[in-house]
């Protein structure tokens, strides 16, 4: 009996490390750079009821302008502005689809790896910012697999609210889909402005515990028409920037700021 409950004991520990290790591996892709996590829709779902519901706690009512532009024909890359801790959340609780979101790798570290699983499974994949070529390939093939995705252009929060420059990896991505497609489908970007009426710059990187209540003004959330690849000439990263930059930054926003002429 003694040896059948030692023999029980070492096949449940052996069951536990296996599953520990296979976690552990898991969670490490998950952290890499590139690599797409399996998604979990039903948790998705219920993400983006949640996230309504956070975003009506802390920020308040959140308006949307242009919203059937949140549906478009083709394959598409979201590209809001970013300003707060709140847009990432934000722009989850207002979205049509269940996209990819692009995640600085940083954000997707802690509760003992736990974090890295539950964002990927609800749309994250990690990117390290120094080495943004690591993510164009895999990002490509997302868009080719018909999955929207979501990229903040600015790479980070802008503290004071002021644009930061907008980087090309969101062009890069989206010519790479099309030239893949052989521009016979439809590929854009959805230029996405986030309004904040009550923005406090002192709390805008976070945590949201410091953000508590501050933010509490509501947000006006404008989702412009698709800038359809095809359409541009020439056909270049840098021309697909400027005009997703121009979209971003020509709504009136008292909270959102071009950079002062130096």
């Amino acid at each position: 009996m003694k040896r059948h409950f030692i023999q029980g004991s070492q096949v449940i520990k052996g069951f536990i490390g296996t599953w520990r290790k296979r976690f552990r591996d898991y969670v490490n892709q998950c952290l890499t750079s590139g690599f797409i996590p399996y998604t979990f829709r039903p948790l998705q779902f219920l993400g983006k009821y949640l996230a309504k519901f956070w975003m009506f706690i802390q920020v308040g009512r959140i308006r949307v302008i242009g919203a059937e532009n949140l549906k478009p024909q083709g394959r598409v890359i979201f590209c809001p502005n970013h300003s707060s801790m709140f847009d990432a959340p934000v722009i989850f609780s207002v979205m049509k689809r269940y996209p990819r979101y692009m995640t600085a790798y940083e954000e997707m570290r802690g509760l003992a790896g736990l974090k890295a699983v539950v964002m990927g499974a609800f749309g994250c994949f990690a990117v390290d910012r120094s080495r943004g070529k690591t993510v164009l390939e895999p990002a490509i093939n997302v868009l080719l697999q018909g999955d929207p995705l979501v990229i903040f252009p600015e790479g980070k929060i802008s503290g004071t609210g002021e644009y930061l420059p907008f980087k090309k990896g969101s062009a890069l991505i989206a010519i790479g889909a099309c030239e893949k497609l052989d521009h016979k489908e439809k590929v854009g970007i959805v230029p996405i402005h986030i309004c904040f009426h009550g923005r406090d710059a002192a709390t805008a990187n976070g945590p949201y515990g410091a953000m508590g209540f501050k933010w509490r003004k509501g947000a006006t959330v404008t989702v412009g028409e698709p800038i359809w690849i095809h359409d541009l000439n020439p056909l270049t990263p840098e021309t697909v920037t400027d005009q997703v930059r121009k979209a971003i930054t020509e709504q009136v926003c008292p909270t959102t700021t071009l950079p002062s002429a130096s």
